[in-house]
């Protein structure tokens, strides 16, 4: 029996022998003597807090010591609280891994001999492999004559049909022999590898029967000091656990019935999963926005250095070329340069991105918010909130998925067409929504319903509180796009440097057949020099004028597209236009490149 005996430095701790020589000694089973009351939920693993209630008729030292803990406890994680002040002192906690025989060991035949038949057969299914490899170059031989027989040209005598009639039955006999002795090896290695795959099974049942002989157990012990007699004692004893975690999800409904207002209900839901091996019956539940993988050390930012790359050649230059690959050496030196310079600054820019990336995502991620739902209780800290379940809930460790209801979170959202009649003449409706609620949500998918019909599936990213987000709709047909076919008209010009002229004009109508006002966005690329000698000149829309009219504005992007605003009356329309012109030299080609 193997034990490992480790204390918790966390925790108070004795070393004097005297104390474990004179404490009596008690028992407790886990899940049928400390019931589990409150369970915090974390991303990726749980808190959990047992509670245990005992009698001690004298005063005096004992040693409470807990079984049945789950492989998937962090033991080092122990936390033990409670008792009555001066009567009950706790003097150590420690915990032991213990291995026991939880089985009989059956009769088995040793493992040595096992192995050892299994090798014999191994050996003789490559013997009567390498026999059947034989017979096969045999068959192919008999085949490969009888077809050169059977293909000579020229005239036939009778002496050659008496050797071709030989040949046939020579050959016959030895197709018979062949088939036989061939079935014959085949079903010897089909017999050896079942003798094999049996012994093989057998020695894996060594395997398990060894596992299951040494079941580990893991037990606590806590040392406690009595001060009085006939005493009750609580404890609470809390740990950390893997394995089981929980994620958002929403379902969302939007009723569209007011024009002005719309009222958008939005249930919050956590959906936990449990495969720690410990079922939680009947418990307090929490849900913590903190997300421990992440770690609170601020990552440390290395130096970025940069130097010359010096070029490699695999081949070897004869002296005759030597002054020219000087040349070629200093010109690619050059080129070097600047492409390391260039590709060391990208990287640079992308790690320094990521970085910034990852700060938001975990700044989000452990945004303080509040949340009261129903007569819940909310804890927040500087970094996370933890949301109280009302009601006990049962959370079996069966790995599936169980929901809770966080909150009912009624807002307000405003409805907001977009329209990119290059890529589709529809326009897609959504609901922008504002967090006016005192509830940070997560990151997870949403069911999205409209007047009480099911829309479509999306997600809502980490929204803090005051934050906006979209919920998408699907595309409205009582919004009309027409995108008119593109007009382009392409010249010559220039007297001495002569340039390609190209006028590209096309038009977009939005039509409104509702009865009420709406609000349309609308997107249209204008192309992005990346020469200074290729120059693109927008004419219209003018961005000088601030109002395009018909209730109309229009602004350049980060992107550098057009981003239009309408307000469409009802029953109104509006047409916008696009013309720009582009000029290149005449001696080049141009491309358009799609960069997202």
């Amino acid at each position: 029996m193997e034990e490992q005996i480790i204390t918790n430095t966390n925790l108070s701790t004795t070393t004097e022998s005297p104390v474990k020589s004179k404490a009596s000694i008690v028992q407790f089973n886990i899940d049928r003597q400390c019931p589990i009351q409150y369970v915090t939920v974390y991303n990726d693993r749980a808190e959990v807090t047992r509670s245990v209630h005992h009698h001690f008729d004298a005063e005096g030292t004992y040693e409470l010591v807990f079984e049945g803990f789950s492989p998937s406890v962090d033991l080092t994680s122990l936390h033990v609280s409670g008792g009555t002040g001066k009567a009950c002192t706790i003097l150590e906690v420690s915990y032991q891994k213990r291995y026991e025989n939880t089985m009989v060991e059956e009769d088995l035949t040793p493992l040595d001999q096992l192995q050892n038949e299994c090798s014999n057969i191994q050996v003789d299914i490559a013997k009567h492999q390498r026999e059947l490899a034989r017979l096969v170059k045999q068959r192919t031989w008999l085949d490969g004559r009888a077809s050169k027989l059977m293909n000579q040209d020229g005239q036939i005598n009778t002496n050659d049909l008496d050797s071709m009639q030989q040949f046939i039955d020579f050959y016959y006999k030895q197709l018979i022999k062949l088939d036989d002795e061939t079935t014959n090896e085949e079903n010897q290695i089909k017999e050896l590898t079942q003798q094999k795959e049996k012994l093989e099974a057998k020695i894996q049942e060594h395997g398990v029967v060894e596992i299951n002989r040494r079941k580990e157990k893991r037990e606590v012990t806590i040392a406690v000091h009595i001060a009085t007699n006939k005493i009750d004692v609580a404890l609470d004893i809390s740990y950390l656990i893997s394995n089981c975690s929980w994620t958002a999800s929403y379902d969302v409904r939007v009723n569209s019935a007011e024009s002005t207002k719309q009222q958008t209900q939005l249930t919050y839901y956590g959906s936990i999963i449990n495969k720690s091996q410990e079922n939680w019956t009947d418990v307090q539940l929490s849900l913590s926005t903190a997300t421990p993988s992440l770690g609170g050390a601020v990552p440390k930012l290395g130096t970025l250095k940069i130097g010359y790359l010096v070029p490699r050649y695999n081949s070897y230059r004869s002296p005759k070329f030597e002054m020219m690959d000087d040349l070629y050496e200093e010109a690619e030196t050059h080129c070097l340069k600047a492409a390391s310079f260039s590709s060391k600054s990208l990287g640079f820019s992308k790690r320094r991105a990521r970085t910034t990336l990852n700060s938001i995502e975990t700044d989000e991620l452990e945004a303080p918010g509040t949340i009261n739902v129903l007569a819940s209780q909310t804890e927040a800290s500087m970094s996370s909130s933890s949301f109280t379940i009302p009601r006990r809930a049962t959370i079996d460790a069966d790995g599936k998925p169980h929901k809770v209801t966080i909150g009912v979170l009624d807002l307000t959202s405003t409805f907001i067409y977009t329209v990119v009649p290059k890529l589709t003449a529809r326009a897609y409706l959504k609901a922008s929504t504002i967090n006016t609620s005192d509830k940070q949500l997560l990151a997870g998918p949403a069911s999205i319903f409209m007047d009480n019909n099911f829309v479509t599936h999306s997600s809502i990213d980490n929204v803090c509180l005051g934050d906006t987000f979209d919920l998408p709709l699907g595309t409205d047909a009582s919004v009309k796009v027409e995108y008119k076919p593109v007009k382009k008209v392409a010249d010559t010009q220039g007297y001495i440097s002569k340039v390609h002229y190209e006028n590209i004009r096309h038009e977009t109508r939005l039509v409104n057949t509702k009865s009420n006002d709406v609000t349309v966005y609308v997107y249209e690329q204008v192309p992005l020099s990346s020469d200074e000698k290729i120059k693109v000149k927008l004419i219209l829309p003018d961005l000088r004028l601030k109002d395009q009219g018909q209730n109309c504005t229009v602004t350049m992007n980060d992107s550098n597209n057009l981003e239009w605003k309408c307000i469409l009356k009802e029953r109104g329309e509006c047409r916008l236009p696009l013309e720009y012109t582009i000029e290149w030299p005449i001696d080049k080609r141009v491309e358009y490149t799609q960069v997202q």
